[in-house]
Protein backbone atom coordinates (compact mmCIF):
# COMPACT_ATOMS: atom_id res chain seq x y z
CA UNK A 1 0.00 0.00 0.00
CA UNK A 2 1.53 3.40 -0.79
CA UNK A 3 2.54 5.85 1.63
CA UNK A 4 1.48 9.45 1.81
CA UNK A 5 4.45 12.02 0.56
CA UNK A 6 3.35 13.94 3.49
CA UNK A 7 0.14 15.36 5.61
CA UNK A 8 -1.33 17.08 2.80
CA UNK A 9 -1.31 13.42 0.71
CA UNK A 10 -3.47 11.97 3.56
CA UNK A 11 -7.17 11.22 1.96
CA UNK A 12 -10.39 9.47 2.73
CA UNK A 13 -9.96 7.24 0.38
CA UNK A 14 -5.93 6.43 1.69
CA UNK A 15 -7.30 6.25 4.97
CA UNK A 16 -10.25 3.97 4.42
CA UNK A 17 -8.41 1.46 2.37
CA UNK A 18 -6.07 1.52 5.66
CA UNK A 19 -8.50 0.66 7.46
CA UNK A 20 -9.62 -2.22 5.74
CA UNK A 21 -6.55 -3.88 6.90
CA UNK A 22 -8.12 -4.73 9.61
CA UNK A 23 -10.96 -7.43 10.26
CA UNK A 24 -12.82 -4.76 12.90
CA UNK A 25 -13.01 -2.16 10.30
CA UNK A 26 -14.08 -3.76 7.16
CA UNK A 27 -17.39 -2.24 6.73
CA UNK A 28 -16.20 1.29 7.24
CA UNK A 29 -16.95 3.64 5.06
CA UNK A 30 -15.66 7.63 4.87
CA UNK A 31 -17.41 10.55 3.61
CA UNK A 32 -14.86 12.84 4.51
CA UNK A 33 -11.75 13.62 6.74
CA UNK A 34 -9.72 16.60 8.07
CA UNK A 35 -6.20 16.62 9.19
CA UNK A 36 -4.70 19.12 11.28
CA UNK A 37 -0.80 19.28 11.69
CA UNK A 38 0.06 18.56 15.66
CA UNK A 39 3.75 17.89 15.50
CA UNK A 40 4.58 20.95 14.46
CA UNK A 41 7.32 22.20 16.73
CA UNK A 42 7.30 18.90 18.44
CA UNK A 43 8.41 16.54 16.14
CA UNK A 44 12.28 16.34 14.78
CA UNK A 45 11.70 12.82 12.98
CA UNK A 46 8.33 12.57 12.12
CA UNK A 47 4.86 14.80 10.46
CA UNK A 48 2.11 13.81 13.01
CA UNK A 49 -1.23 14.76 11.55
CA UNK A 50 -4.67 14.37 13.75
CA UNK A 51 -7.19 12.91 11.31
CA UNK A 52 -11.32 13.85 12.21
CA UNK A 53 -13.43 11.87 10.41
CA UNK A 54 -16.89 11.71 8.81
CA UNK A 55 -17.92 7.91 8.09
CA UNK A 56 -21.34 7.10 6.02
CA UNK A 57 -20.99 3.80 7.68
CA UNK A 58 -18.43 4.11 11.11
CA UNK A 59 -19.14 0.74 12.45
CA UNK A 60 -16.40 0.24 15.57
CA UNK A 61 -13.99 3.56 13.91
CA UNK A 62 -12.52 5.58 16.25
CA UNK A 63 -14.10 9.22 15.70
CA UNK A 64 -10.42 10.54 15.42
CA UNK A 65 -6.89 9.17 15.13
CA UNK A 66 -3.30 9.90 14.95
CA UNK A 67 -1.32 9.56 11.66
CA UNK A 68 2.42 9.64 12.06
CA UNK A 69 4.81 9.92 8.72
CA UNK A 70 8.48 10.53 7.87
CA UNK A 71 9.78 13.68 8.39
CA UNK A 72 10.40 15.97 4.95
CA UNK A 73 12.96 18.02 6.47
CA UNK A 74 16.63 16.20 4.41
CA UNK A 75 18.93 16.71 6.79
CA UNK A 76 16.23 14.88 9.61
CA UNK A 77 15.61 11.78 7.39
CA UNK A 78 19.10 10.99 6.30
CA UNK A 79 19.23 10.48 10.46
CA UNK A 80 16.22 8.70 10.94
CA UNK A 81 17.00 6.23 8.40
CA UNK A 82 20.43 5.59 9.13
CA UNK A 83 19.42 4.73 12.52
CA UNK A 84 16.71 2.54 11.24
CA UNK A 85 14.23 4.71 13.73
CA UNK A 86 11.19 4.12 11.73
CA UNK A 87 11.73 0.40 11.02
CA UNK A 88 11.83 0.21 14.82
CA UNK A 89 8.63 1.96 15.83
CA UNK A 90 7.16 0.18 13.26
CA UNK A 91 8.41 -2.90 15.44
CA UNK A 92 7.07 -1.58 18.56
CA UNK A 93 3.59 -1.46 17.73
CA UNK A 94 3.45 -4.72 15.68
CA UNK A 95 5.09 -6.73 18.32
CA UNK A 96 5.43 -5.72 21.82
CA UNK A 97 2.84 -2.74 22.34
CA UNK A 98 -0.60 -4.70 22.46
CA UNK A 99 1.17 -7.46 25.48
CA UNK A 100 2.80 -4.49 27.45
CA UNK A 101 2.25 -3.04 31.10
CA UNK A 102 2.88 0.32 29.35
CA UNK A 103 0.24 2.14 28.33
CA UNK A 104 0.50 3.18 24.74
CA UNK A 105 -1.56 4.57 21.77
CA UNK A 106 -3.91 1.60 20.29
CA UNK A 107 -2.42 1.06 16.62
CA UNK A 108 -5.10 0.66 14.09
CA UNK A 109 -1.90 0.53 10.69
CA UNK A 110 1.48 0.07 10.45
CA UNK A 111 3.24 -0.23 7.64
CA UNK A 112 6.75 -0.18 6.63
CA UNK A 113 8.15 0.52 3.09
CA UNK A 114 10.96 -1.17 1.18
CA UNK A 115 12.35 2.54 0.87
CA UNK A 116 12.64 3.37 4.81
CA UNK A 117 9.40 5.48 4.90
CA UNK A 118 6.30 4.54 7.15
CA UNK A 119 3.20 4.84 7.68
CA UNK A 120 1.57 4.81 12.00
CA UNK A 121 -2.02 5.25 12.32
CA UNK A 122 -2.72 5.16 15.79
CA UNK A 123 -5.20 5.69 18.69
CA UNK A 124 -5.87 9.61 19.70
CA UNK A 125 -5.35 10.25 23.63
CA UNK A 126 -6.39 14.16 23.73
CA UNK A 127 -9.87 12.95 24.74
CA UNK A 128 -8.55 11.22 27.77
CA UNK A 129 -5.22 12.45 28.16
CA UNK A 130 -3.27 15.95 28.09
CA UNK A 131 0.11 15.79 27.12
CA UNK A 132 3.01 16.87 28.50
CA UNK A 133 4.39 20.52 28.02
CA UNK A 134 8.58 20.22 27.19
CA UNK A 135 8.51 23.98 27.02
CA UNK A 136 6.74 24.91 30.14
CA UNK A 137 8.31 21.62 31.99
CA UNK A 138 7.09 18.92 34.11
CA UNK A 139 5.43 19.56 37.81
CA UNK A 140 7.54 17.38 40.34
CA UNK A 141 4.41 15.16 40.97
CA UNK A 142 4.31 14.51 36.84
CA UNK A 143 7.78 13.06 37.17
CA UNK A 144 7.15 11.24 39.95
CA UNK A 145 4.14 9.47 38.24
CA UNK A 146 5.77 9.10 35.50
CA UNK A 147 8.69 7.26 36.93
CA UNK A 148 6.41 5.23 38.77
CA UNK A 149 4.97 3.76 35.88
CA UNK A 150 8.35 3.52 33.78
CA UNK A 151 9.81 1.53 36.97
CA UNK A 152 7.05 -1.10 36.04
CA UNK A 153 7.80 -0.99 32.44
CA UNK A 154 11.51 -1.81 32.97
CA UNK A 155 11.33 -4.25 35.72
CA UNK A 156 8.63 -6.07 33.11
CA UNK A 157 11.74 -6.40 30.80
CA UNK A 158 14.53 -6.78 33.42
CA UNK A 159 15.85 -10.01 32.80
CA UNK A 160 13.46 -11.15 30.24
CA UNK A 161 14.39 -13.16 28.02
CA UNK A 162 12.40 -12.12 25.31
CA UNK A 163 14.41 -8.95 25.63
CA UNK A 164 17.49 -10.63 23.56
CA UNK A 165 14.61 -12.03 21.11
CA UNK A 166 13.87 -8.80 19.69
CA UNK A 167 16.48 -8.26 17.18
CA UNK A 168 15.17 -4.93 15.95
CA UNK A 169 15.50 -3.22 19.07
CA UNK A 170 19.67 -2.15 18.98
CA UNK A 171 22.29 -1.21 21.95
CA UNK A 172 23.21 2.06 22.45
CA UNK A 173 27.17 0.95 20.98
CA UNK A 174 25.57 -0.56 18.32
CA UNK A 175 27.49 -0.28 15.12
CA UNK A 176 25.04 2.28 13.45
CA UNK A 177 25.16 4.24 16.50
CA UNK A 178 29.10 4.28 16.93
CA UNK A 179 29.08 5.60 13.38
CA UNK A 180 26.84 8.18 13.42
CA UNK A 181 26.55 9.73 16.84
CA UNK A 182 30.22 10.99 17.90
CA UNK A 183 29.79 13.04 15.14
CA UNK A 184 26.15 14.66 16.03
CA UNK A 185 28.14 15.34 19.36
CA UNK A 186 31.18 17.29 17.54
CA UNK A 187 29.26 18.96 14.89
CA UNK A 188 27.60 20.80 17.46
CA UNK A 189 30.04 21.73 19.82
CA UNK A 190 31.21 24.93 18.07
CA UNK A 191 28.04 26.05 17.71
CA UNK A 192 27.47 25.80 21.64
CA UNK A 193 31.21 27.18 22.28
CA UNK A 194 30.05 30.43 20.20
CA UNK A 195 26.54 30.80 20.51
CA UNK A 196 25.40 29.50 23.50
CA UNK A 197 28.06 30.74 26.11
CA UNK A 198 25.71 33.14 26.91
CA UNK A 199 22.60 30.42 27.91
CA UNK A 200 24.39 27.90 29.63
CA UNK A 201 27.29 27.58 32.52
CA UNK A 202 31.05 28.47 31.43
CA UNK A 203 31.13 24.47 33.34
CA UNK A 204 29.15 23.13 30.87
CA UNK A 205 30.81 24.36 27.90
CA UNK A 206 34.09 23.26 29.50
CA UNK A 207 32.99 19.25 30.47
CA UNK A 208 31.34 19.37 26.95
CA UNK A 209 34.99 20.52 25.65
CA UNK A 210 36.61 17.78 27.78
CA UNK A 211 34.25 15.19 26.56
CA UNK A 212 34.55 15.39 22.43
CA UNK A 213 37.71 13.51 22.55
CA UNK A 214 36.34 10.79 24.94
CA UNK A 215 32.56 10.78 23.69
CA UNK A 216 33.19 7.11 22.06
CA UNK A 217 34.28 5.97 25.40
CA UNK A 218 31.45 7.15 27.25
CA UNK A 219 29.15 5.76 24.37
CA UNK A 220 30.64 2.31 25.63
CA UNK A 221 29.66 3.06 29.36
CA UNK A 222 26.65 4.57 28.59
CA UNK A 223 25.76 0.92 26.49
CA UNK A 224 26.81 -1.02 29.51
CA UNK A 225 24.66 -3.76 31.76
CA UNK A 226 21.94 -3.90 33.11
CA UNK A 227 19.49 -4.10 30.42
CA UNK A 228 16.07 -3.79 30.27
CA UNK A 229 13.50 -1.91 27.58
CA UNK A 230 14.30 2.00 27.19
CA UNK A 231 11.79 4.20 26.13
CA UNK A 232 14.90 6.55 25.30
CA UNK A 233 12.98 9.50 24.18
CA UNK A 234 11.15 10.40 27.43
CA UNK A 235 10.87 14.07 26.76
CA UNK A 236 7.43 15.94 28.34
CA UNK A 237 6.28 15.96 25.09
CA UNK A 238 5.50 11.99 24.69
CA UNK A 239 4.03 11.80 27.59
CA UNK A 240 0.34 11.83 28.29
CA UNK A 241 -1.59 12.39 31.83
CA UNK A 242 -5.18 11.52 32.45
CA UNK A 243 -7.07 14.18 33.10
CA UNK A 244 -9.02 11.54 35.60
CA UNK A 245 -6.11 9.84 37.43
CA UNK A 246 -2.81 11.41 38.37
CA UNK A 247 -1.25 8.31 38.03
CA UNK A 248 -1.89 7.47 34.99
CA UNK A 249 0.56 8.91 32.14
CA UNK A 250 0.74 6.99 28.57
CA UNK A 251 3.76 7.43 25.91
CA UNK A 252 4.36 7.64 22.80
CA UNK A 253 7.30 8.15 20.66
CA UNK A 254 9.43 4.87 20.09
CA UNK A 255 11.39 5.62 17.38
CA UNK A 256 14.57 5.95 19.82
CA UNK A 257 13.63 2.99 22.29
CA UNK A 258 16.86 0.57 23.25
CA UNK A 259 17.95 -2.27 24.69
CA UNK A 260 19.37 -0.43 27.58
CA UNK A 261 19.74 0.57 31.56
CA UNK A 262 16.32 1.97 32.73
CA UNK A 263 17.83 4.62 34.78
CA UNK A 264 18.73 5.83 30.88
CA UNK A 265 15.38 7.21 31.15
CA UNK A 266 14.89 8.86 34.02
CA UNK A 267 18.02 11.04 33.48
CA UNK A 268 16.45 11.78 30.17
CA UNK A 269 13.31 12.59 31.75
CA UNK A 270 14.76 14.88 34.45
CA UNK A 271 17.60 16.58 32.42
CA UNK A 272 15.68 17.69 29.91
CA UNK A 273 11.61 18.64 30.75
CA UNK A 274 12.25 19.71 34.42
CA UNK A 275 12.63 23.49 35.15
CA UNK A 276 16.32 23.41 36.66
CA UNK A 277 15.21 24.29 40.34
CA UNK A 278 13.03 21.21 40.73
CA UNK A 279 15.34 19.04 38.68
CA UNK A 280 18.77 20.50 40.86
CA UNK A 281 16.54 19.76 44.36
CA UNK A 282 15.39 16.64 43.67
CA UNK A 283 17.29 14.30 41.33
CA UNK A 284 18.50 11.96 43.89
CA UNK A 285 14.88 11.93 45.25
CA UNK A 286 13.79 10.71 41.44
CA UNK A 287 16.45 8.04 41.35
CA UNK A 288 15.46 6.99 45.08
CA UNK A 289 11.89 7.12 43.85
CA UNK A 290 12.68 4.74 40.83
CA UNK A 291 14.51 2.22 42.66
CA UNK A 292 12.24 2.06 45.41
CA UNK A 293 9.50 1.38 42.59
CA UNK A 294 11.78 -1.09 41.49
CA UNK A 295 11.81 -3.38 44.27
CA UNK A 296 8.31 -3.10 44.75
CA UNK A 297 8.00 -5.26 40.84
CA UNK A 298 11.00 -7.63 42.55
CA UNK A 299 13.88 -6.00 40.54
CA UNK A 300 16.91 -5.18 42.86
CA UNK A 301 19.37 -2.03 42.14
CA UNK A 302 22.26 -0.26 44.31
CA UNK A 303 22.07 4.02 44.86
CA UNK A 304 25.36 4.29 44.27
CA UNK A 305 25.29 2.14 40.66
CA UNK A 306 22.02 4.49 39.71
CA UNK A 307 23.55 7.58 40.43
CA UNK A 308 26.80 6.59 38.51
CA UNK A 309 24.71 5.18 35.52
CA UNK A 310 22.38 8.45 35.74
CA UNK A 311 25.51 10.49 35.52
CA UNK A 312 26.62 9.13 32.44
CA UNK A 313 23.39 9.25 31.16
CA UNK A 314 23.21 13.02 31.39
CA UNK A 315 26.29 13.41 29.72
CA UNK A 316 25.80 11.07 27.19
CA UNK A 317 22.33 12.79 26.15
CA UNK A 318 24.02 16.10 25.38
CA UNK A 319 24.38 14.99 22.29
CA UNK A 320 20.70 15.20 21.95
CA UNK A 321 21.31 18.90 22.92
CA UNK A 322 24.10 19.36 20.32
CA UNK A 323 21.76 17.74 17.41
CA UNK A 324 19.16 20.41 18.08
CA UNK A 325 21.85 23.62 17.73
CA UNK A 326 24.34 22.10 15.20
CA UNK A 327 22.01 21.06 11.75
CA UNK A 328 18.37 20.03 12.47
CA UNK A 329 15.42 21.88 11.32
CA UNK A 330 13.17 22.98 14.53
CA UNK A 331 10.65 24.31 11.96
CA UNK A 332 8.61 27.23 13.82
CA UNK A 333 8.73 29.07 17.01
CA UNK A 334 7.73 26.41 19.22
CA UNK A 335 10.58 24.54 17.59
CA UNK A 336 12.70 26.81 18.72
CA UNK A 337 11.12 27.47 22.60
CA UNK A 338 11.29 23.73 22.59
CA UNK A 339 15.03 23.66 21.53
CA UNK A 340 16.13 26.03 23.97
CA UNK A 341 14.10 24.64 26.83
CA UNK A 342 16.15 21.31 26.34
CA UNK A 343 19.67 22.70 25.71
CA UNK A 344 19.64 25.01 28.64
CA UNK A 345 18.67 21.87 31.17
CA UNK A 346 20.81 19.54 30.00
CA UNK A 347 23.70 21.63 30.27
CA UNK A 348 22.77 22.98 33.40
CA UNK A 349 22.12 19.51 34.61
CA UNK A 350 25.59 18.54 33.82
CA UNK A 351 26.88 20.98 36.24
CA UNK A 352 24.33 20.21 39.04
CA UNK A 353 24.71 16.92 39.31
CA UNK A 354 28.24 17.20 38.86
CA UNK A 355 28.56 14.81 35.84
CA UNK A 356 31.91 15.95 35.18
CA UNK A 357 32.92 13.06 37.55
CA UNK A 358 32.57 10.71 34.91
CA UNK A 359 35.12 12.20 32.40
CA UNK A 360 37.71 10.45 35.22
CA UNK A 361 36.22 6.87 34.21
CA UNK A 362 37.11 8.10 30.56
Amino acid sequence: MEIPLDLSHVTSAWLEQALHSSDQFQDVKIKSITCENIGEGTGIFGEIGLLRVSYVNQGQAPDSLVVKLPCIEPENLAVAQALGIYAREVAFYQTVASSSSLRVPQCFYSFMGDDGRFVLLIENLSNDYVVGDQIKGATHEQVLSAINILAGFHAEWWGNPNLEVLDWLPNPDDPAYMAAVPGIYRAGLPVLVNEWDSKVPAESIEVAQLLEPKFEQLMLLFAGSPHTFSHADTRLDNLFFSKTDEQDVAFIDFQLCLRGRGINDIAYLVGNSVPQGIAAANWELYIEHWINALAENGVSYAFDDAVLHYRQAVLYYTVGAMSLIASFDTGNERGAAMAEAYVTRIFNHVVDINARLILEDL
